[in-house]
């Protein structure tokens, strides 16, 4: 594995705060884009909030009886977060709501996320248990530097604005106040090989990519990963993907091509998300191992 050590996260912290700073600067702070709840999902957040208010309890205490938190009751409630079956039957148990809720229960567990919204994945990822990357054309944007990110969307076409530039960029930076979360998720990251060599915006923007890479790599809950040239069995011909845990334990798929984003919450769309990504985990580097290829690239810069 990346040694270990406690300068990492003090360094980390660091760079979040510069993050911060360019989030303020480029957009105000000003948050994501707000999520749109289906009828369906908007309907049994109002019926959540009504039995919890009717029985006198606070959302913490519900969260107690049903083993969710406060803040997750709460997106239940504005539709943030879209509980499944048994959490519906969970809730109107806990409620004594005489099964109002819990008839829906089957309906819920058909609900799926909105499949192309960059503000709904991203506020996901916010709240993510776990979560598990494979990259290829660039570094995955949890794991870019300013300069690496700045580079990435400048380069694309048609070309942005400067503003449009700003705010993608403050936005991008934002979301990897992730890696200072408490509890901390899970963070699985496996970049093909190619991303190390490509040298995009530069030699030393790469390099210090790279150098941050060996940098977060050491955080506890991280592993990165790298797929080698090496590999024989083509099992990343389906291309970059990311899976998702909500504290639910619903597992999500997104992926990303040419500008159209999908978002897949449909569990039997899911599952072979979730083997194909088992394959790519199988035949790529461990981390330890990873480390090393990565300083190797380092050093030939």
């Amino acid at each position: 594995m990346f040694p270990r050590s406690c300068r990492p996260r003090s360094r980390l912290r660091a760079r979040l705060k510069s993050n911060q700073a360019v989030t303020e600067r480029c957009c105000g702070g000003v948050a994501l884009s707000e999520p749109t709840p289906s009828p369906l999902v908007r309907a049994v957040g109002n019926q959540l909030r009504r039995w919890r208010e009717h029985r006198g309890l606070s959302r913490e205490d519900v969260g107690d009886k049903t083993g969710f938190s406060g803040s997750a009751i709460g997106a239940f409630e504005r539709g943030e977060r879209i509980p499944d079956g048994p959490a519906i039957r969970s809730l109107d148990a806990a409620l004594d709501a005489h099964q109002v809720m819990a008839v829906l229960a089957d309906d819920m567990d058909q609900e799926e996320y909105p499949k192309k919204k960059f503000g709904e994945l991203f506020r996901l990822e916010a709240g993510a248990v776990s979560l598990s990357t494979y990259s290829t054309g660039v570094i995955h944007g949890l794991l870019q530097t300013e300069a690496y990110a700045r580079a990435v969307f400048e380069a694309v076409v048609p070309q942005f604005s400067e503003d449009e530039v700003e705010r993608l960029l403050a936005e991008r930076l934002a979301r990897q106040a992730l890696f200072a979360r408490e509890p901390a998720p899970i963070l699985c990251f496996v970049l093909d090989e190619a991303v190390l060599l490509r040298r995009t915006g530069g030699r030393e923007v790469m390099r210090e990519q790279i150098q941050y890479l060996l940098e977060v790599g050491k955080l506890k809950h991280v592993r990165i990963s790298v797929l080698p040239f090496g590999c024989e069995e083509p099992v990343d011909s389906d291309g970059p993907m990311t899976l998702l845990e909500t504290p639910e334990h619903r597992m999500l798929g997104y992926t990303e091509v040419q500008g159209e984003s999908t978002l897949v919450s449909d569990r039997k769309e899911v599952n072979p998300w979730l083997h194909r990504y088992g394959m790519i985990r199988m035949h790529a580097l461990p981390p330890a191992d990873s480390a090393r290829l990565i300083q190797r690239r380092l050093e030939e810069l």
